[in-house]
């Protein structure tokens, strides 16, 4: 390939990554965990939402490398508390 060649390889076996996640536990502890949204940075329409007994989440088989979101206490109720911002390069 010479320099100027703007031609692009993808593999369809693009290897995995994995998200690992640790943020600061509310006090006190919420009995209903913490709901986390996640998505590719340059992707933000994608958003996958999981939730997480525990003030960590590790997600693994995915083919990003740099994910956003957002992590937010679930009050019960259909309400959550703020939401609290990531960015991170996995």
């Amino acid at each position: 390939m010479h320099s100027r060649d703007k031609t692009k390889v993808r593999s369809k076996n693009a290897p995995k990554t994995t998200l690992n996640l640790t943020f600061p536990a509310a006090s006190p502890a919420p009995s209903l965990g913490y709901r986390v949204k996640y998505w590719v940075t340059s992707d933000p329409l994608n958003v996958t939402t999981t939730v997480t007994p525990v003030n960590s989440l590790s997600v693994a088989g995915l083919s990003g490398t740099s994910y956003s979101g957002t992590v937010e206490v679930n009050c019960g109720g259909g309400t959550y508390g703020s939401p609290r911002s990531f960015t991170t390069v996995v």
